[in-house]
């Protein structure tokens, strides 16, 4: 049977592995110098060589004839680990075995010696996908493991490792492979197998992995099923799906002229060609990523991966269009990228977006009341400012006391309560006072809101509260950020009355009942 390239050329020792130094000096010093440690944690993100890590150091502890730390390859021990006949080295997919009766069976098999091998070695994968109880069953044994047992834990979402079992291992983080060591190492497959690859064809597979050496052997492997011995740049791009950069460039081109009309005929023949609108729209913001970084870096060509051609037409492209529309151009593609993964039509999407990077306001989006709400507060406050500058000359400033809080004149507070409805985004409110003023937000701490017509009347049984509503100023911003969060100004009321509550109290209701039935009940 067939077997594919992620498999064949798995690294078989440290030496082998790329990409990762930090972590395969350090495990061979401590082979070396018989410094083991009874528990690893292997973390990083996919296709960067954590599983492979621990089946070399499964085989390195339990080689018969080690060599500077590697394992030997050719012995009993080491064969029967590649094949998986030696029992003693156990893997356990964490997401599908990640129950407390599962890592119980695991302490009771831990506790029996090895058959053959001198290590019982347990590789736990994807560790972060066990339950809460596997975790603490497993902390008593991960701190003090018999002498034979090593645990080799592998993750990709360390932060949902509790921290009483990180304290328990040594970490090794393992990083991103650089797209040259992908590039190096996938010309080196392709030389085994007799086939041919052009740099930028393999430079190309590098930057689609985003440093994943298992993503970028499996998308060869698609290549090498699509070629004829020789893989061009055109190749991978067909087989992965990409638009050619001169698409990019071009559509580019188009938001710079604001011309939408040759942005959606260019979308129109991608999408005729079985081009996917999400793939696009990925393509797009790394093209808009490319020029930002070209924009505002000395050495872009360090981390960017282009062709020396797409490199300096993507400069003279980036010296042309303003920082601020790039970023804005990938706010508005990532948005529409998150709506596309949400179930929204692809190419009508796409077809939005070309014309919200199109627009000539370069707004870019449809208008936001909410948004537009707060230019205008921010806009009145610059206004005010500005006609209050000449005022501060003056020496003498009049001071005048602030109108208490009373009720609304001419206003029939019953109606207004009764046709309230409870204002949801009364917490945004209050979080953005305590922006400017966390303790006037104490007061608010347990308020609420209700909406009624033009009124948002506030109701607590804090006092505090509506001391402050008494204050003119304070009154003032707080409407004024009502207004910046609803998009529309409001009157503010209070939803109850000292003496309402009181009479609607329950409890005091109760004891008035009693009284009136011939208990005599005091209240204290």
């Amino acid at each position: 049977m067939y077997r594919v390239l992620y498999r064949k050329y798995r690294p078989r020792f440290f030496a082998d592995v790329i990409g990762q130094p930090q972590v395969t000096e350090t495990l061979r010093n401590e082979l070396q110098s018989g410094r083991l440690a009874h528990a690893y944690l292997f973390t990083g993100s996919r296709g960067t060589g954590k599983t492979t890590c621990s089946k070399i150091l499964s085989k390195a502890v339990n080689c018969l004839s080690p060599k500077n730390g590697d394992p030997c390859g050719e012995c009993e021990m080491c064969r029967g680990i590649d094949d998986g006949s030696v029992m003693d080295v156990v893997e356990i997919d964490a997401a599908s075995n990640n129950g407390v009766d599962d890592i119980r069976t695991l302490r009771e098999e831990a506790n029996f010696t090895p058959a053959n091998a001198k290590y019982r070695v347990y590789i736990i994968d994807e560790v972060h996908m066990l339950s809460i109880g596997a975790f603490n069953a497993l902390l008593k044994t991960l701190e003090e493991p018999p002498e034979h047992v090593l645990f080799i834990l592998a993750t990709t979402e360390v932060h949902k490792i509790p921290a009483t079992i990180l304290s328990r291992c040594q970490r090794f983080d393992f990083h991103r492979i650089s797209p040259e060591d992908i590039a190096d190492r996938l010309s080196f497959v392709c030389e085994s197998e007799g086939v041919e690859i052009d740099r930028q064809a393999a430079l190309l597979v590098a930057g689609i992995a985003d440093g994943a050496m298992r993503d970028a052997l499996s998308l060869l492997d698609q290549c090498m099923g699509r070629s004829d011995g020789h893989i061009t740049e055109e190749i991978v791009r067909k087989t992965a799906g990409l638009a050619d950069k001169s698409h990019l460039i071009s559509i580019t081109e188009k938001v710079m002229d604001g011309d939408s009309a040759a942005f959606i005929e260019i979308i129109d023949g991608l999408y005729k060609n079985s081009k996917d609108m999400a793939r696009l729209c990925d393509e797009l913001i790394g093209h808009f990523r490319e020029l930002m970084l070209i924009k505002t870096m000395k050495q872009p060509r360090n981390i960017i991966v282009l062709s020396e051609d797409e490199f300096k037409r993507s400069h003279e492209q980036a010296m042309k269009i303003p920082l601020e529309d790039i970023v804005r151009a990938i706010g508005i593609l990532q948005n529409s990228q998150e709506k596309m993964l949400r179930g929204a039509n692809r190419r009508i999407e796409m077809e939005m977006t070309a014309i919200k990077l199109c627009s000539p306001d370069k707004t870019g989006a449809a208008a936001d009341p909410a948004l537009q709400s707060r230019v205008a507060a921010l806009e009145k406050a610059v206004a005010s400012f500005r006609s209050a500058a000449p005022e501060q000359n003056k020496k003498t400033v009049t001071k005048t006391a602030a109108p208490p809080v009373q009720r609304p004149v001419n206003i029939d507070m019953e109606t207004l309560r009764k046709n309230a409805v409870p204002m949801s985004r009364w917490g945004e409110v209050v979080e953005e006072i305590s922006k400017f003023s966390p303790t006037i937000a104490a007061g608010f701490t347990g308020s609420k809101a209700f909406v009624s017509g033009d009124y948002i009347l506030v109701d607590s049984d804090k006092d505090i509260c509506f001391e402050q509503l008494r204050n003119a100023d304070l009154r003032r911003r707080i409407r004024d950020t009502i207004e910046m969060i609803l998009g529309k100004k409001y009157n503010l009321g209070r939803y109850s009355y000292p003496d309402e509550q009181k009479k609607d109290d329950p409890l005091r209701n109760f004891l008035n009942d009693l009284n009136k039935a011939g208990v005599k009940v005091q209240e204290e």
